[in-house]
C-alpha cells in the first residue's frame, strides 16, 4: 500500500516503485533544508525492504539546477565545508541504495543536478534535457562527487573537459558520452520511466541488491561468494525450475 510524505522541496511516494519528485517552485534547487529532508527519505527507503525501485522526477520543465546559490554565496569556508559534507552524505546515500535508483530527467540537470544523476544507476532522459557541471563558471568546483563520479561514468578526457568549461551538454550528446543511457520525447518520459522500474522491480530483491553492491565496489572473489550464496533461496529454485518446464 502506497502512501505519499511531503517534504522540504519534494514529495516522495513509498510502493513497490517509489517516486521522490521535485515540485519546487518555478525550478527546483538543493538548499540545506532540502537536502537534511533528502537524506531523511533516503535513510527512510533503506530501511523499507518492500522498495524493489526508486524513481528520481521533478514537476515543471526542469530536473534540478543544482545548489542554492543564494544561500551559498555568503558561505565561509566552515559553511562550505559542511554544506558540501552534508551534500556527499546524500548523494552517497543514493548510490548505497540497496533499491536501483533512476532518474527520470526533463530540463536542466545542472551542478548538483547533474551529480546526483551520476549518484544514480540509470538515467533516462527527454529530447530536451539538459546536463553539466557549470561550477567553474561561479568561481568553485562540483562539491557533491562530481569530480570522483563523472570521470567513472565518461572517462578523465571528456570529465576534464565538462568541468574545465562548465559547458552544457544536451540529452543526445550525454548519451553518445555515456553520460546517460536513454533519451526518449518528451511526452513519453513517465512512461518509459515507469516501464523501466517496473521491469527491474519484478526481478529478485536478492539479485538486485548483491549486482549493484558488486557493479560499484565488487571483486570477483565477491562476486563467486554471492553467485554461490543464491543456490540455496527458495525464489531461485522456483524461477530455475519454471525455465527447465518450458
Amino acid at each position: 500500500m502506497s502512501c505519499k510524505i511531503d517534504y522540504n522541496g519534494f514529495r516522495l511516494e513509498v510502493d513497490t516503485v517509489s517516486i521522490l519528485t521535485f515540485n519546487q517552485p518555478k525550478i527546483s534547487v538543493f538548499s540545506t533544508g532540502a537536502l537534511v529532508d533528502f537524506i531523511k527519505a533516503f535513510e527512510s527507503l533503506k530501511m523499507n525492504d518492500s522498495v524493489k525501485a526508486v524513481i528520481i522526477t521533478s514537476e515543471g520543465n526542469h530536473f534540478l539546477a543544482g545548489a542554492n546559490i543564494k544561500e551559498m554565496f555568503n558561505f565561509s569556508e566552515a559553511e562550505a565545508n559542511e554544506f558540501s559534507r552534508i551534500f556527499h552524505n546524500a548523494m552517497n546515500l543514493v548510490e548505497a541504495s540497496p533499491a536501483p535508483v533512476i532518474a527520470s530527467v526533463n530540463g536542466y540537470a545542472l551542478g548538483g543536478g547533474c551529480e546526483l544523476i551520476l549518484a544514480c544507476d540509470l538515467v533516462i532522459a527527454s529530447e530536451t534535457a539538459i546536463f553539466g557541471q557549470p561550477e567553474i563558471n561561479l568561481g568553485i568546483i562540483p562539491g557533491a562527487g562530481g569530480t570522483q563520479r563523472l570521470p567513472k561514468r565518461v572517462g578523465n578526457l571528456i570529465a576534464k573537459e565538462l568541468i574545465f568549461t562548465g559547458r552544457n551538454v544536451p540529452a543526445r550528446e550525454a548519451l553518445s558520452i555515456g553520460l546517460i543511457n536513454k533519451v526518449v520525447p518528451k511526452d513519453k518520459l513517465v512512461e518509459e520511466t515507469m516501464e523501466m522500474a517496473k521491469i527491474i522491480s519484478a526481478k529478485p530483491l536478492y539479485c538486485l541488491k548483491a549486482a549493484k553492491q558488486l557493479i560499484d565496489c565488487g571483486s570477483f572473489e565477491q562476486e563467486i561468494a554471492e553467485f554461490s550464496a543464491m543456490f540455496p533461496k527458495e525464489e531461485r529454485k522456483q524461477l530455475m525450475e519454471k525455465f527447465v518446464k518450458k
